[in-house]
């Protein structure tokens, strides 16, 4: 199985990683030439919390910066998995997908949030698109090196299925390969799932990520912070009961127990830094526009006010500009 994949942060090293070093035919786009290059002679190092480590020689995965993409990378891929952030989906759309868009198969998207898909279907008009959550923990130390902080799970699922008109034997061909992928990725190490509910996974990590991250991000504390003040956790609950208003003008289902989830993540990840945190320290562009963002828009659309989560966003913009 080819799989080409975009996007060499965290995720991306450690996903072509464990790819490639359990057999599979990896290919990473980099976002500079000087990563791609670091790759490409020294190879990928994923270092484990415990201590150990997985090397993956030079050459197992193909590096190359996402400059020299081209349209046989894309019709040669039997998944085209982006890793990018979703303030990089626009960049991408413009240099990937408008040009090479017909030839792409199927595309695996691994961004939080919501309102990428809907962007890239516009642009696959013959291509299959996959949404994919995951709570693997990883960071990256270096350009070609990423500590796997901790193990999670990895479910993906097709997002545009629904009304597409195919035929019973590509329908067929298509399920048969989406269980190879899934195999493959569970053979890697990446406990992994196939499921045609992707959109009550996409909507329960939307709720989780806009409760924590922004949070984290705004008092520069990791998650297991949150739970150690009674004002924290307040702020916390109003977060989530005016998501719920949200989810249910919208008609979007949400298990009974969600919020007892998001505590439980917050001690699982107790010592982890957000990404959205990450990038504040760092003076990057964050995802609360795609995060708690998505969340005011459908609210918006459904008649029902979000305003924390409407100053949220505009206090996590404000300390990037």
């Amino acid at each position: 199985m080819d799989i080409q994949m975009i996007g060499a942060g965290s995720l991306g090293l450690l996903y072509a990683g464990k790819l490639a070093a359990s057999g599979a035919k990896v290919t990473l786009w980099c976002r500079s030439d000087e990563q791609a290059a670091a790759i490409h002679s020294s190879g990928i190092t994923i270092h484990h919390s415990d201590g150990g480590e997985l090397h993956i020689p030079p050459g197992v995965v193909q590096a190359h910066p996402l400059s020299e993409f081209h349209e046989e990378a894309g019709a040669a891929a039997d998944y085209l998995v982006l890793m990018v952030k979703q303030q990089g989906i626009e960049d991408l759309v413009e240099r990937v997908f408008i040009p090479y868009g017909r030839s792409i198969q199927r595309c695996v998207c691994f961004q939080n949030g919501t309102g990428h898909l809907e962007l890239l279907q516009q642009h696959l008009p013959s291509g299959a698109i996959y949404a994919a959550i995951t709570t693997e923990g990883a960071k990256r130390i270096g350009p070609r090196e990423v500590l796997h902080a901790g193990s999670g799970t990895t479910t993906i699922g097709p997002y545009n299925t629904e009304g597409m008109p195919e035929s019973g034997q590509k329908s067929a061909s298509r399920e048969i390969s989406d269980i190879r992928l899934i195999e493959l990725l569970n053979r890697a190490g990446f406990k992994t799932y196939l499921s045609n509910e992707i959109y009550t996974a996409i909507y329960r990590k939307l709720m989780i990520n806009a409760v924590i991250n922004p949070l984290t991000a705004l008092w520069r504390i990791p998650n297991g912070a949150l739970l150690d003040d009674p004002m924290r956790i307040q702020l916390m609950k109003e977060l989530f009961d005016e998501a719920c208003a949200v989810y249910d003008a919208a008609g979007i289902s949400r298990e009974d127990h969600l919020w007892d989830q998001i505590v439980g993540v917050c001690r699982m990840t107790s010592t982890n830094t957000s990404s959205m945190l990450k990038d504040v320290l760092e003076g990057r562009a964050t995802e609360i526009s795609w995060i708690n963002g998505s969340i005011v828009r459908l609210g918006q659309r459904h008649g029902v006010a979000a305003p924390k989560h409407e100053l949220l966003c505009r206090l996590i913009e404000g300390t990037t500009k």
